[in-house]
């Protein structure tokens, strides 16, 4: 009976290659956890940060300033 058989161990963890190793967390993760100040939009670990891209919408709100903006009447 096939139903009745436990099924053999498969390994249930990621392979090397696909994780990066996060020197702020001290072990692989899937994912940035924005822990690092990244600089020119890498983290401390290599990969893109992702909470160092700005959209458009952040970057116009960012360079907003009231001498910027237009005089009311």
């Amino acid at each position: 009976m096939p139903l009745l058989r436990p099924r053999p161990d498969r390994p249930l963890r990621v392979p090397e290659y696909r994780t990066v190793s996060c020197p702020f967390n001290g072990h692989q993760v899937g994912w940035c956890r924005a822990l690092c100040t990244p600089v020119a939009g890498r983290g401390a670990c290599g990969r893109v940060a992702g909470h160092a891209i700005v959209g458009r919408t952040q970057a116009i709100l960012a360079a907003w300033t009231p001498a910027t903006a237009a005089p009311s009447r």
